[in-house]
């Protein structure tokens, strides 16, 4: 029997590395893609690049690794009915059950392994990224200002430097239009000015010297003029963020005790705790899907006719699809309060358990393994 676990655990192993492999690229491209306004701009480095793979590597992993789960035991131990040495094993009297067991325990190693990531490290890569992003976007709003252009990207504000030196050195002769208010535009001169961030970093600081403020009123024809030194002014980036950062998910930033204390946090101001209650057991839902995997995906394999690696393809697309359907069918309903949040988080998994079970004991009652 150790000779069989080992055997089929390599059957299943290698499979699952190549598809994680796979999987963790083509997440990154896509992700990659959906920012690049933010991750092609003027201000973002090989550094930059490496730090977003480091902190978003958690959270791929998270999603790569059921489906390239099922992916394996599709194919793995298709492979081996496509060769008939399923049909060899059952002549020495190995039956689906003892099949079963080496899927199992790894898709239990897989789902603790996401329990811990989920856990702990995730949390801290996506915030990690929506920290990096955000400085990210600054860096480049601020890169962005040249010499003699007109700058708008910003909204409601229009900036204008003269000069602009060199690796942020600072500008000179500035101009800033400020129309966010629109009864009261504002039109700020200045000898000389710089850009940095705030402290919680959301908001670009533009600080200028030397220079005087126009404000005018449109409701009349009355105008002010005032001096200054030195001037601060902050720009919120709040919209530009929401709009540019594509990688910001608050819920995914907050570890499980974080939810829990956001739930409590929410029912003491007598609000809906609902939304935070769901994201913990949805997390765990995700976490437990290779062990429901195990059970649907070896059933499957093994009790199919020969039809190559195209069926297999599909059976994990549709599988995958399906129950990444009735997990955000499931999350809705137990955020309305249609079902217990708990139940509503592993009730894909409970499905897929039994109908796995169901389709094992058909294999095991037919004695026939294809």
């Amino acid at each position: 029997m150790k000779l069989l676990a080992r055997y089929l655990l390599k059957e299943l192993l290698v499979p699952l590395g190549v598809w994680v492999a796979f999987m963790f690229l083509l997440l990154f491209v896509m992700q990659f893609l959906r920012g690049t306004d933010v991750l092609l701009g003027s201000a973002v480095t090989l550094v930059d690049l490496g730090r977003l793979i480091a902190y978003l590597a958690p959270h791929f992993l998270v999603m790569a690794l059921p489906i390239a789960f099922l992916l394996a035991i599709l194919l793995g131990l298709g492979r081996l009915g496509e060769d008939r040495e399923l049909t060899s094993l059952q002549a020495l009297g190995i039956s689906p059950l003892q099949l079963l067991a080496a899927p199992l325990g790894v898709g239990i190693a897989l789902s603790a392994f996401m329990v811990l990531l989920t856990s702990t490290v995730e949390p801290w890569g996506l915030t990690g990224v929506k920290d990096l992003v955000g400085e990210v976007i600054q860096k480049n709003v601020a890169g962005d200002v040249k010499s003699g252009v007109f700058y708008e990207d910003l909204s409601d504000l229009t900036l204008y430097a003269q000069k602009v030196a060199p690796k942020g050195g600072g500008w000179t002769n500035v101009l800033l239009h400020d129309d966010r208010d629109p009864s009261s535009p504002l039109l700020v001169l200045a000898h000389k000015g710089s850009v940095g961030t705030s402290e919680r970093g959301e908001a670009l600081r533009i600080e200028l010297k030397e220079g005087e403020v126009h404000r005018a009123n449109r409701s009349s024809v009355d105008a002010s003029v005032v001096a200054f030194e030195k001037a601060e002014i902050n720009v919120g980036l709040g919209g530009s963020l929401s709009r540019r950062n594509r990688f910001r998910s608050p819920k995914e930033e907050l570890t499980p005790a974080e939810l829990l204390a956001a739930a409590k946090d929410a029912e003491e101001r007598r609000e809906d705790s609902r939304p935070f209650l769901m994201a913990l057991h949805s997390r765990m839902g995700n976490a437990v899907a290779p062990v429901a995997f195990a059970l649907l995906g070896t059933p499957l394999a093994i009790g199919r006719r020969q039809a190559g690696r195209a069926w297999g393809y599909l059976l994990t697309l549709g599988g995958y699809v399906l129950y990444y359907l009735l997990s955000r069918a499931f999350e809705q309903m137990g955020q309305k309060g249609q079902m217990p949040v708990f139940v509503a988080g592993q009730l894909a998994n409970v499905l897929f358990m039994v109908v796995g079970a169901f389709a094992l004991y058909r294999v095991t009652r037919s004695g026939t393994v294809r």
